[in-house]
């Protein structure tokens, strides 16, 4: 009886030393998370969050515990005096790449989606020194097809995700920018306005001039990222304008640091025709030898000794051309 009372005697100071210890976890964006996995350093001792991220456990001051989640790092927390512990948890780097913009702006981990996803870095199209960025995402997203009409500057390219849908619409995917859905439609001949510009409609066939995408005014230097939603998900996301999928462009903004940061870069280029297409110069304008005072060709032959001019050379000179961005 000796013995059993000094036992109870230490052992009474020893469970009064334990508390229960509790408090909520949150991601980056102070949202709750749930499941997060909480244990006490050393010990068999474990916990979850619930839906609302909040725990409950049973330990001593002095003890630490563990909090663990996937994709996230991994904190240690001393327990001290109080018997509140809360924490933010920070995603680990390998996560934080893999962030992508959906609908209205809304970030999500692309390990979370479950439907196909790209995303382009804005660094890497700026190094493309394209003036129209939608070609440099050629060979950057699976299951995308560029289309140039020529290579010329300001040349209209069209976009096409996992081949064409329709064969009397416009197959381009929805262009989104910062959450704000973006036209990239052409002027049409003979439309008076912007539209399809569609090759087998008479009052819209564009067939000998190139008005560009409008799309193609966006600054390359501005855009921080670029999110390519493919397939019917798209189309649930932004509705039946995102049948041929979705382009989320996402511009650069001030990082909210509290320092001024300024960036410059520059380019220089030369352009030389090397290859112009041989012509028949030996007869003045007109039909079937018949000189016409309008534009045509094959009138009559040039009498023998004209002297006849290179104009097309004469006309084309090397260019060169630079482009500053601050």
């Amino acid at each position: 009886m000796l013995l059993w009372g000094f036992t109870l005697m230490y052992a009474l100071p020893a469970l009064a030393q334990e508390k229960v210890v509790s408090g909520i976890i949150t991601g980056a964006d102070d949202a709750p998370l749930k499941d997060v996995t909480v244990t006490v350093k050393g010990t068999k001792i474990a916990t979850k969050t619930n839906d609302a991220g909040n725990y409950s456990i049973r330990v001593s001051p002095g003890q630490v515990l563990v909090f663990s989640f996937v994709d996230y790092n991994r904190n240690d927390v001393t327990v001290g005096a109080s018997n509140s512990v809360s924490v933010k948890m920070v995603p680990s780097n390998s996560s934080l790449d893999e962030v992508v913009v959906v609908a209205m702006d809304i970030k999500r981990n692309s390990k979370e989606l479950g439907y196909s996803v790209q995303k382009v870095d804005g660094q890497d199209i700026q190094e493309s020194q394209r003036e129209n960025f939608v070609n440099a995402l050629q060979g950057r997203v699976a299951g995308l097809t560029v289309n140039q009409t020529s290579g010329v500057a300001g040349a209209s390219s069209q976009i096409v995700l996992r081949g064409f849908n329709s064969l009397s619409l416009d197959n381009t995917p929805l262009f989104v920018i910062d959450g704000v859905i973006a036209d990239n439609s052409t002027v049409g001949e003979g439309g008076g306005g912007a539209t399809l510009g569609l090759a087998g409609d008479p009052g819209n066939a564009n067939r000998a001039n190139d008005y560009s995408n409008r799309i193609s005014d966006i600054n390359p230097n501005d855009i921080e990222s670029i999110t390519v939603l493919k397939g019917p998900e798209a189309t649930a996301l932004y509705g039946s304008q995102a049948s041929s999928g979705a382009i989320i462009i996402t511009t650069k903004k001030a990082k909210p640091n509290g320092k001024l940061v300024v960036s410059y870069d520059n380019s220089f280029r030369t352009q030389t025709f090397n290859r112009i297409p041989e012509t028949m110069d030996a007869y003045q304008g007109g039909t079937n030898g018949v000189p016409i005072d309008i534009f045509s060709s094959f009138g009559p032959r040039y009498p023998y000794g004209t002297k006849l001019y290179d104009n097309v050379d004469a006309f084309f000179k090397t260019c060169f051309s630079q482009t500053h961005n601050i």
